[in-house]
């Protein structure tokens, strides 16, 4: 389908232009066209009678002739009017636009709902459209330059404050599978989740997955808690989305300043940060929880800190992540970056002029003063076998011109396009739950391998990426139902701030407790979805499991009591912890 979207992008963007050269032929025809005519009877004319009537074609009038009619005539009779009628017609539509899209917003089901267009929202519009979804853009800007090219590829544009239930509502909201809120105020998009809430609680036959993105990364971390609070109710899933934190996720995956499996490494790294803004912080507190990981704070990683506040973000840093400190040799360099003492570059060696750094990380949010600083650097380290690292918006502009290619044993210079990478649908929805449904999956396929089953016999057993659509979403109601689980024996959720700490232990009466209530939970899901008890095909939608916790088989039991004691393993790997509500209480009193 990718030729017929670049043609009819294509089509879009010259047919006024297409139009108006046929207009301008058909002109041109009418007038040699009445002048042979005109020769042809003996007739006088002037070239304004040529011009007159040819141009009267349009409206269908003066091209009424006796005898022989010139091919050039003839052909103009025909495509002036067309020319007219295409020209009409697309200028009604322009004028009735809005009016058609809520005709047709009423129709649609299982969309998108895009609340806020920025360039995070213009490509997960342009991404969705490509795999032939409907989108629907709530702006409140209505001269916002993008609007025209999301209309172009397809998108239904309300312009309002999508912070109005009623523009919601219109928007069908309530039958939409996803909606984005990407406004640049937390405090909107947290309005905007509020009233979906409202709008789908008396939904059953889908989930409304919300996406909301948090400006702040301390904000989006802190919120995450509230995911499963709102996940007990299952006509709305809550995802909270930090471009900076997605973002170094991925950055860390494709330029990483140490490997974060268990192989050796020649030296110790070490990284210089320039720009500690929140892509900077991003980089850091993950950096950090992976180097914990891989060495059980046995050595510091040692990290150079370049800021023109370096000072300040240290004390803050120091508040907010205190185990940074343990884990990274951090020093700070309170300097900015085109002061003569940063171009001079003596940052980068020691007093044998030997080259410090391992890696170079620039994360300043102007493309073209990172792109300046990171070239300074270059011309300091350019036969060091280092990488540089800049932040850039997007891949397009300047940044392009970094190809990432160099002479072996030199220093090589590459960007990374935030927006374009973090952007990706698949990004985004590696939220908490989603994290979570992975783990839980990827536990059952380990437990089913170890039991002796195998994906010709149970075609479930199978990596995320190539589970059905429908698996997938079990998982994440399962993800989704933790939070009543973990209520039900006096557990709570928060954050998991300290990297090492130790994970809770659940007793074997609560690992019951919670087991049977997934089992309970699992059969009304598959009742709902009209599967019946009978020998396992999922073709024909009959499961033997669909019984009574009694009626279950001790080994069915037993892996439905390993996957509760599993539960604080899944948490920790998206960031969170389980923790005991009365001992919070007795240390409050």
């Amino acid at each position: 389908m990718g030729w017929l979207q670049h043609i009819k992008k294509t089509w879009l963007d010259y047919h006024w232009s297409v139009f108006g050269l046929f207009g301008v032929f058909a002109i041109g025809l009418g007038c040699v066209g009445f002048e042979k005519y005109f020769l042809s009877i003996g007739q006088t004319y002037t070239y304004w009678d040529l011009l007159y009537r040819s141009i009267q074609l349009f409206v269908m009038e003066g091209g009424a002739v006796h005898g022989m009619v010139p091919w050039e005539l003839q052909l103009a009779r025909f495509l002036a009017p067309l020319t007219a009628a295409y020209i009409a017609v697309s200028a009604l539509a322009l004028v009735f636009r809005d009016q058609f899209n809520l005709i047709r917003i009423r129709f649609l089901k299982g969309h998108v709902v895009i609340c806020g267009l920025g360039r995070k929202g213009m490509l997960l519009a342009q991404k969705y459209r490509q795999q032939q979804k409907q989108v629907v853009i709530i702006e409140l800007d209505e001269i916002n330059e993008m609007l025209a090219q999301c209309r172009n590829i397809g998108c239904i544009v309300l312009i309002g404050n999508a912070a109005d239930p009623d523009l919601l509502k219109k928007a069908m909201c309530h039958k939409a599978s996803y909606l984005f809120t990407l406004s640049g105020n937390d405090g909107v998009n947290a309005k905007i989740a509020v009233h979906a809430r409202e709008l789908v609680k008396h939904r059953r036959d889908r989930v409304l997955s919300c996406i909301v993105h948090v400006v702040e990364p301390q904000l989006c971390n802190l919120l995450k808690e509230q995911e499963f609070l709102w996940g007990s109710q299952q006509a709305l899933r809550l995802e909270f989305f930090n471009i900076y934190d997605s973002g170094a996720r991925i950055w860390l995956k494709k330029h990483p300043p140490f490997r974060f499996d268990d192989s050796p490494e020649p030296k110790r790294p070490h990284l210089i940060l320039v720009g500690a803004g929140k892509m900077g912080e991003s980089l850091l507190v993950q950096l950090a929880q992976k180097w914990r990981l891989l060495n059980s704070g046995t050595e510091k990683f040692p990290v150079t800190v370049i800021d023109k506040k370096a000072m300040e973000i240290q004390e803050l840093f120091g508040l907010l992540y205190p185990l940074l400190e343990e884990i990274c040799e951090l020093n700070y360099l309170q300097m900015d970056v085109g002061s003569p003492e940063f171009q001079r570059g003596g940052f980068l060696f020691d007093q044998q002029k030997k080259c410090l750094a391992s890696i170079i990380y620039v994360c300043l949010d102007n493309d073209t003063r990172a792109l300046f600083t990171a070239m300074s650097m270059f011309k300091h380290v350019r036969n060091e076998k280092i990488k540089i690292v800049v932040r850039t918006t997007r891949e397009a502009g300047i940044s392009s011109l970094l190809t990432g290619s160099s002479n072996q044993g030199q220093t090589t210079l590459v960007s990374f396009a935030l927006l374009d990478q973090a952007c990706q649908t698949d990004i985004i929805f590696g939220g908490s739950h989603e994290t979570i449904a992975r783990a839980i999956h990827e536990e059952y396929v380990s437990n089913r391998l170890k039991s002796g089953e195998s994906p010709e016999s149970n075609p479930s057993i199978t990596d995320w990426k190539n589970l059905p659509e429908h698996l997938k979403e079990s998982n994440r109601q399962q993800a989704d139902h933790i939070s009543e689980k973990l209520s039900s024996i006096q557990c709570g959720i928060a954050p998991l701030s300290d990297w090492g700490e130790q994970l809770i232990r659940f007793s074997d009466d609560e690992a019951l407790q919670m087991a049977r209530m997934e089992h309970k939970r699992w059969c009304l899901e598959r009742s709902a979805k009209g599967w019946k008890l009978g020998k396992k095909n999922a073709r024909k939608k009959t499961t033997h499991l669909l019984v009574p916790w009694e009626q279950l088989s001790e080994k069915d039991k037993k892996h439905n009591v390993d996957m509760a004691r599993k539960m604080p393993v899944f948490m920790a790997k998206a960031g969170l912890k389980i923790f005991r509500l009365n001992k919070a209480k007795n240390a409050i009193e």
